[in-house]
């Protein structure tokens, strides 16, 4: 169980690494003004948008800029919560864990719903956005699987001591 474990940490920091890194750098381009982003920074969205075929990140649709805003008001800072808390190893990177991949599985089924309801999906651009869905699962079997120490199930203040009269 030690290795599903570490594999599922390790899947779970590289999805939290990736949305710590790519929400304020990429995905808020599609929201805030574009003066606000250095040029290659720009370009590499203009790139990734042109040749994955991603028409979402080109022209975003008023439901996809709703998800960018809740990625990164809520959803990136829970992100880096995350990281330092399996890094740090933390009890409750669990919860942090669990949150962020519901909030990441609900944001891509509405992303990839779109996508295939379109008829524009193609492999290169679903490579993109199906991991993401992968790891947000991942994420969430993490948070609710983690190894709860005996006396503890149900409780976060930890096992209780009956008092000595």
């Amino acid at each position: 169980m030690g290795v599903v474990s570490a594999a599922a940490d390790a899947a779970v920091v590289l999805f939290s690494l990736t949305i710590a890194v790519a929400a304020p750098l990429i995905d808020a381009q599609s929201v805030l003004p574009r003066h606000l982003f250095p040029a290659p920074l720009v370009a590499l969205k203009r790139w990734y948008a042109d040749e994955f075929g991603d028409y979402l990140v080109a022209r975003p649709p008023g439901f996809l800029r709703g998800l960018v805003w809740l990625e990164l008001a809520f959803l990136w800072p829970l992100s880096i919560a995350t990281l330092y808390g399996i890094l740090a190893r933390r009890r409750w990177a669990a919860t942090t864990s669990l949150v962020a991949g519901v909030s990441t599985l609900t944001s891509m089924s509405a992303i990839i719903g779109e996508i295939l309801g379109s008829r524009k999906a193609t492999p290169k651009l679903l490579q993109m956005y199906v991991p993401f869905a992968v790891f947000a699962v991942i994420a969430i079997l993490r948070g609710l699987c983690s190894c709860i120490p005996c006396g503890t199930a149900g409780s976060s203040l930890g096992p209780t001591r009956k008092k000595r009269v």
